[in-house]
């Protein structure tokens, strides 16, 4: 069985395939790019250098997380989009996971990741005879919890902490119980050929994941900031309309278009909502299993502050759950930002229109597939 594992919830982008257990050839990447940028020209380069296609693939291994939101967004989506198109099954592993499947010797490995402020992501493995089982799901919460809960639970087994919180937080680990113990520095960075063996026991055991998504702990940065300021991301209703002033949006939307857009059974259309104002707002237009993306528009003086995030975070979730297969935008190939940001969330250029904008400027041409 020839596996694809791909690991991009880090900032190292990792690719691996694997013939069974054993490994083919891992390439690993940190050039201070995007993974929107690396990832694609990594496969292409691995699949070149084994002289493999894709297509003989007959499994596809991503990290869900946790980890960057931005990264595990690419990883998946990317295999989304080649389990789909080539019917290859997909399963999904936890960068906790995959962590614990660089200890090879039997006892109780607790996975841990700094999450930054003295807050860190951890689960608890247990190994025997190569048996990796999971004792305490993947959580958040602060490193003092973490270590208070598990010595709790378990006074008096040695565990092994593996993980870049072990190093960050090693005299706090250190101090807290004589059983807690250190992985060797070499395993505390995700390996993508331990991510491929772990997803090629869980599909042997599950087969493949049937709801492929991202593992998220923790809300984004960005989400949580605006949730701070009472932010509210919901269905706009006419109602809404009177705490409007479209005057503070882009040009591309009058009144007259919008309320067209909220009468239509095919249209969904999301607000943000500050103080009883409406801040930013996204209108999907649906035909069958299909969405366009019309536009994301943000009051100009709330732009740069996250509410175009959260205004996609909210609409891929709507899309999961009335069961759109894949989400089509369009935009101007000089709105630099825009672009970015759909590349953040995972979409991916699939065509050009030459001259579009004023018969000067071309439409970038944008996808997001989506795995029910």
């Amino acid at each position: 069985m020839k596996t694809l594992s791909i690991e991009t919830s880090s900032k190292i982008c990792s690719i691996a395939i694997l013939e069974d257990n054993k490994l083919i050839k891992k390439i690993e990447l940190d050039n201070g790019l995007t993974h929107s940028e690396t990832l694609m020209p990594l496969i292409k380069q691995i699949l070149e250098e084994t002289h493999f296609s894709l297509s003989e693939m007959d499994l596809l291994v991503c990290d869900i997380g946790p980890g960057s939101f931005t990264g595990i967004r690419i990883g998946v989506a990317t295999v989304k989009a080649f389990s789909d198109s080539l019917n290859i099954p997909a399963v999904g592993i936890s960068s906790l996971e995959a962590l614990a499947y660089s200890i090879k010797d039997n006892g109780y490995i607790c996975s841990i990741i700094d999450c930054k402020n003295d807050n860190c992501y951890y689960a608890l493995y247990s190994l025997n005879n190569s048996t990796y089982t999971l004792l305490e799901v993947p959580k958040a919460d602060s490193v003092e919890n973490c270590l208070n809960y598990i010595s709790y639970k378990y006074p008096s087994s040695p565990i092994t902490f593996v993980g870049d919180g072990s190093t960050i937080y090693y005299d706090t680990i250190k101090e807290h119980s004589s059983n807690f113990q250190f992985a060797n520095n070499d395993f505390n960075n995700i390996d993508v050929y331990s991510l491929g063996i772990a997803g090629i026991n869980k599909y042997n055991q599950y087969g493949k994941d049937k709801n492929l998504l991202p593992l998220y702990l923790k809300k984004p940065q960005a989400q949580r900031q605006l949730e701070s300021k009472n932010i509210v991301v919901k269905l706009m209703q006419f109602s809404d309309l009177k705490n409007l002033n479209l005057a503070e949006f882009d040009d591309f939307w009058n009144m007259e278009i919008l309320q067209d857009e909220l009468k239509s059974e095919y249209s969904k259309c999301l607000c943000a909502i500050l103080d009883n104002e409406i801040v930013g707002f996204v209108v999907l237009k649906t035909v069958l299993d299909e969405a366009d993306i019309m536009n994301i528009a943000v009051k100009k003086n709330f732009r740069r502050q996250g509410i175009a995030s959260l205004l996609l975070n909210k609409l891929l979730v709507l899309c999961q759950e009335n069961k759109i297969r894949v989400i089509h935008l369009e935009v101007n190939e000089e709105n630099f930002s825009a672009i970015s940001l759909y590349k953040k969330f995972g979409f991916k250029e699939c065509g050009r229109r030459k001259q579009y904008y004023d018969n000067h400027f071309d439409a970038v041409l944008m996808d997001y597939n989506i795995s029910h």
